[in-house]
């Protein structure tokens, strides 16, 4: 549920683009700074506070971008079809990055390998 929490305050909190870029970039630092894949979970965490916050930004900018064709097709069956396409196709993304973060929480608390704290 950590998860949850960590993406309710990323989406609650304002993000303006210099602390958004700074905590981007302090992130991407820790990823290539950290080799470890056990102990505190250097690796794997960095990589999953990388993933979380960058999906959700992708989701927003591509739901936008559809809205935007669904808006601008003027009755088009084409770009109507591929504004919806785009939307499907972001959720799903969206969902497998966190699928993918809670599946390795509930491995690394399951089988105690302290991958992920």
């Amino acid at each position: 549920m950590e998860i949850i929490e960590k993406i309710n305050n990323f989406l609650v909190e304002k993000a303006f683009a210099q602390g958004l870029g700074d905590g981007l970039s302090t992130g991407l630092s820790n990823l290539q700074s950290s080799t470890q894949l056990e102990g505190d979970g250097g690796f794997v965490s960095s990589v999953v506070k990388v993933a979380v916050p960058l999906s959700v930004i992708c989701l927003i900018l591509l739901v936008v971008y559809a809205g935007y064709l669904l808006m601008s097709s003027q009755g088009n069956p084409d770009k109507i079809q591929e504004g919806k396409e785009i939307i499907t196709n972001a959720v799903i993304g969206f969902l497998v990055v966190l699928l993918s973060a809670g599946i390795l929480l509930l491995i690394s608390k399951t089988l105690e390998l302290g991958i992920y704290n």
